[in-house]
């Protein structure tokens, strides 16, 4: 059983890390962009959403948790930020690599879902990379649909 709870705060930096690091590479990867300018606007934006290191009113981190005999284990993050339109949109979310292919992704989503619903929330987005294609399977068997393209152009 997959549970969502809140990200220790005391844990913040080690997020941070991960973070950073795999939306840098992201931007480098499909903006072009070098990795000095892609290293600051992912530690900006991401000291921006959390300014004290932890969860707020608008941001909120979530600790994925698998339940076993022995006690909890957390099986990755995902963190979202609420819109103004009863909507939130997934801005992280990771499965740690040794627990991926395991189905706990689709189950953290169903949580989310369950609890955005009790919340009044009725949309949820995100943004996901091309090449992602174990995210793009997850994300149409939790019944996603794509609602645009993200394009750009280098000149």
């Amino acid at each position: 059983m997959i549970a969502l709870q809140d990200f220790p705060a005391a844990r913040f930096d080690e997020f941070q890390i991960i973070s950073v690091s795999e939306y840098a590479q992201d931007l480098m990867d499909n903006r072009g962009m070098e990795e000095h300018a892609a290293l600051k606007k992912a530690e900006d934006g991401l000291l921006k959403a959390f300014p004290e290191g932890k969860s707020n009113e608008h941001n909120k981190l979530l600790s994925i948790m698998k339940k076993t005999k022995a006690g909890q284990v957390e099986v990755g993050f995902l963190w979202y930020s609420l819109q103004d339109d009863a909507s939130a949109f997934i801005m992280d979310f990771l499965v740690y690599s040794e627990h991926r292919g395991k189905g706990y992704a689709s189950k953290a989503l169903e949580a989310l879902k369950a609890t955005f619903k009790k919340d009044g929330l009725t949309r949820i987005g995100l943004r996901v990379a091309p090449d992602n294609h174990g995210a793009i399977r997850t994300y149409y068997k939790a019944g996603f649909n794509v609602t645009g393209w993200n394009m750009s152009c280098e000149f």
